[in-house]
């Protein structure tokens, strides 16, 4: 198998689609994405009082080693919007409660974050309230926080987002099933279920109206994706210690899945994030990167609390990013590091390097917090927790992020297709995989009657006679993948994640409900904390329940 033997130019990744894909919103009229990385890096400069801290950070971000999340390019040291990626707030159970979240939940999307919202501690529809009135339930409720996030856009960058939760014991459940459907009343906000290990056992040994529940919630996803399944006990039993001190609860995830901070009456939590880039992970494994973006995102903190602590009804947010920076790093470029190294994913070896990365990862920013913790004693908290920052790691989908970062697989995901076309404004770009290109190139078979016939069946190279076993199992896509191989390279990750993963899977539309019921329990067991979204693969590619209940890592 051909390894790519690559230069990589500064600023590589920032070619002719970067940049006309950044021009819708990221950048203000007449800024170039250098000019941008360096207003960028000055801010943080100053905000760290670290000297050189700009020439480094530009430095690695000329290398690809960086993305920033959406939030910090549009918005980080501007007089515009808040840097921050991901808010969740609690709804308590009165009137008053309701309308302060639907206000916050407003600002928080008005201002550039996605956010979350905890509505499981409503009472039912039906239920008794003061003056012999009845509680139009948790679902009406809903629908208000759908609406806020219709007409609160975030500018140009991207539309506000929500995504509220519900305990699955909850009786409005059978309601929410209707969110986002055909005729709905509610169409924007999306929606995940908190499921407890108690309520998952008794489904387990046989209570006949859980498990009716259960099923629905699989039937659902395999329609349309959702509800988000939030394991609860799983990410209490995790979370950092100064949340179990203090006795705080996880009652919900965020947008994507991949926070696990707690939310109250007194406080919403608040999370910055940006990702480093896995295929550089061979250039910047010895290097102070992790410290640098650990530093960096801990500044951006101080910037959303500058600039937030002026905003109505942003004090909830204030008041948890003072108290615990929670702060996520994330990765991407999985699959492109895997690719470049001729690594299949289903192998032995990815499972081996998945274990080092994240390890490395989470050490280095380890060491980096508890720097800052002895360079600002003065915090709330600062006898609770032997570093500045709750939580250090989470792994967010990325899917913009990467594709501004020059191209490369999202996230912890592999690439759902060797050849596509991506519709860009005016432009439609075709993308191929680079690796792919290196490999034909060097076979001889770089041709366009090579590259339409993998377009033409979803961007897979399984029926070209010409490469190997391993050179096809290198670059097998999502759908092709085993999904318990990405299920438990999910799990022996976690144990370095003290947040979580935005973790998709790609399902046939005819798995028997029992296959896909055994691979969610497998998630559930091995101590994953949430499952995003499920998306569907081609009815074209025949169903096979090795390639979603095998895993091939585990195997070889």
């Amino acid at each position: 198998m051909l390894k790519t033997k690559r230069e990589y130019k500064p600023w590589y990744w920032a070619n002719e689609w970067t940049r006309l894909y950044m021009s819708r919103g990221y950048l203000l009229p007449g800024v170039t994405v250098e000019k941008r990385v360096k207003e960028i890096a000055d801010r943080a400069e100053a905000l760290t009082r670290i000297e050189g801290f700009s020439r480094k950070f530009q430095e690695y971000m000329a290398k690809g080693w960086y993305s920033l999340a959406t939030p910090i390019w549009a918005n980080y040291g501007l007089k515009r919007g808040l840097p921050i990626s991901c808010y969740g707030t609690y709804v308590e159970d009165d009137t008053a409660s309701i309308l302060r979240a639907v206000a916050e939940i407003g600002m928080m999307s008005k201002q550039g974050g996605g956010t979350s919202v905890y509505l499981g501690a409503l009472r039912p529809r039906g239920a008794p309230i003061r003056d012999n009135g009845e509680s139009n339930g948790s679902y009406a409720f809903a629908s208000l926080f759908d609406r806020v996030i219709e007409v609160f856009n975030q500018g140009s960058t991207r539309r506000g987002q929500c995504a509220a939760y519900l305990p699955i014991e909850h009786p409005d459940l059978e309601e929410w099933f209707k969110i986002q459907r055909e005729g709905g009343e509610i169409q924007s906000l999306f929606w995940g279920v908190s499921v407890g290990d108690a309520w998952l056992e008794e489904a387990i040994a046989g209570d006949r109206e859980k498990r009716e529940r259960w099923a629905k919630v699989l039937k659902s996803r395999t329609e349309v994706g959702i509800p988000y399944i939030f394991f609860r006990d799983n990410a209490n039993r995790q979370a950092p210690e100064v949340f179990k001190k203090l006795g705080k609860t996880i009652h919900a995830s965020n947008l994507c899945t991949e926070i696990m901070l707690p939310s109250g009456p007194e406080e919403s939590f608040v999370c910055c994030l940006s990702s480093l880039n896995l295929l550089h992970f061979d250039e910047w494994k010895d290097t102070d990167a992790v410290e640098t973006l650990t530093i960096f995102l801990d500044s951006v903190l101080d910037d959303f609390i500058e600039k937030a602590e002026g905003i109505p009804y942003m004090e909830r947010a204030v008041r948890f990013a003072k108290r615990y920076r929670a702060i996520g790093i994330g990765v991407l470029g999985w699959h492109s590091y895997l690719q470049s190294k001729g690594i299949p994913l289903e192998n032995a070896e990815a499972l081996f390097l998945n274990n080092l990365i994240f390890k490395t990862i989470r050490e280095k920013a380890e060491e980096a917090s508890r720097w800052l913790r002895k360079r600002h004693p003065e915090d709330e908290l600062a006898d609770l927790m032997e570093r500045r920052n709750a939580t250090l790691l989470a792994i967010a989908p990325t899917k913009s992020s990467s594709f501004i970062l020059g191209q490369v697989s999202p996230s912890i995901e592999p690439y759902t297709s060797n050849y596509y076309l991506k519709d860009l404004q005016k432009a439609r770009i075709a993308f191929r995989s680079p690796f792919l290109e290196e490999l034909l190139q060097a076979k001889g078979k770089n041709e366009e009657k090579v590259w339409r016939s993998i377009l033409e069946r979803n961007g897979s190279v399984q029926h070209l006679d010409f490469l190997s076993d391993e050179e096809k199992d290198v670059f097998k896509t999502f759908s092709e993948i085993s999904q318990k191989t990405l299920v438990n390279l999910a799990i022996a990750r976690q144990k370095y994640i003290d947040q979580g993963q935005s973790l998709n899977l790609v399902i046939h539309p005819e798995a028997p409900p029992k296959d896909v019921n055994e691979l969610y329990l497998h998630a559930w067991r091995g101590g994953l904390k949430a499952l995003y979204y499920q998306f569907s693969a081609s009815v074209a590619q025949a169903y096979s329940r090795d390639l979603l209940l095998s895993c091939r890592a585990c195997e070889s």
